[in-house]
């Protein structure tokens, strides 16, 4: 006698783990390369800013920490810093990059890379990065006026934060406080402090030498020149390089298809600081790449209704279908 068997049941449909529909539409990190300011870094104020919408990622300059030499050319930095970018990002593009000064300069090489390997850049952000003047001749090793200038440049996180915590005292000799500077620029173990420094003075003073020779090449990146409106540095830092003070401050001869240029009150200085931060913050979430939701599925169709008599009356023509809310074109913001 035969037996009945049970059709074998099939197999559940494949689901994408729990909140990964989700992950695919947050906004991509924004990367903030430091500059010739030690640390703290320079992006720590904005990420503050943009903390509730966006994750931002620092990329330090190679050196600093003493791991491997100083790299003295913009492009050969922006290829150290690559991998960073693309393992924090393994899923690909569209990256988004940015950096105060020279830090911008890094950055903009940086997306230039990332093009190079076919991935797709939202956006550059360049924070009062002034490019420098052709024509001027390579600047000279000066380790006491590195120093000077790193210390100097430290402040700025006190100008920022609205409250002097370096432990550095403008006011007394420098020579004096080699501790103290070194300490104010990340020194932790007291058997490296001059060790530390003098990593510092040689990353500083190639990265001097770097921006005096870079010259940006055409790109078609989107870019956004963040400026403020007075283009004085008062702190005149760093005093070997001349650099621009136009408009654009430079980059409108740099071939660069996609330019725009924001300006806000404020300087050089203060641009991160209360209450300028505010509207730097403002204007790079305008920019910002925000990935548009998916649409909801289509229901699954249901087989028609067996067609029974028509009904009497009257019959009421259908309208035009109406366009779901969040769906359609997106136009460029």
């Amino acid at each position: 006698m035969p037996v009945a068997t049970r059709p074998a049941p099939r197999p559940a449909p494949r689901r994408a783990p729990a909140g990964a529909a989700a992950r695919s539409r947050r906004p991509p990190p924004l990367f903030l390369v430091g500059g010739l300011e030690g640390p703290p870094h320079p992006g720590l104020p904005l990420a503050g800013a943009l903390s509730v919408s966006t994750v931002c990622r620092g990329l330090d300059l190679p050196g600093r920490d003493g791991a491997r030499a100083p790299l003295g050319d913009v492009r050969a930095m922006a290829v150290h810093l690559l991998p960073s970018v693309l393992l924090d990002q393994p899923g690909g593009g569209p990256y988004q990059l940015g950096g105060y000064g020279f830090g911008g300069v890094v950055a903009y090489e940086l997306g230039r890379l990332l093009r190079g390997l076919g991935q797709p850049v939202a956006r550059v952000f360049l924070f009062d990065a002034a490019l420098p003047l052709p024509g001027q001749a390579s600047p000279a090793d000066n380790p006491k006026l590195a120093v000077r200038e790193l210390a100097r440049m430290r402040h700025l996180a006190c100008v920022w934060q609205g409250a002097c915590r370096c432990g550095v005292d403008h006011g007394v000799p420098l020579s004096t406080q080699g501790v103290a500077i070194a300490r104010a620029l990340g020194a932790t173990d007291p058997d490296r402090y001059e060790d530390h420094l003098l990593d510092a003075v040689d990353t500083y003073s190639a990265a001097v030498r770097a921006y005096a020779a870079y010259r940006p090449p055409p790109s078609d990146l989107p870019v956004v020149l963040v400026r403020p409106a007075n283009p004085a540095n008062p702190w005149g830092q760093p005093s070997q390089l001349r650099l621009s003070t136009s408009p654009c401050l430079g980059w409108e001869n740099a071939g660069i298809a996609d330019l725009t240029t924001a300006v806000i009150p404020g300087d050089h200085i203060t641009m991160f600081a209360n209450p300028y931060l505010w509207d730097v913050a403002t204007i790079v979430q305008r920019f910002l790449f925000n990935p548009q939701p998916a649409p909801r599925p289509a229901p699954a169709s249901r087989p028609a209704p067996a067609l029974g008599p028509a009904p009497t009356g009257r019959v009421r023509a259908a309208g035009p279908d109406r366009q779901r809310p969040g769906v359609g074109h997106a136009g460029r913001r």
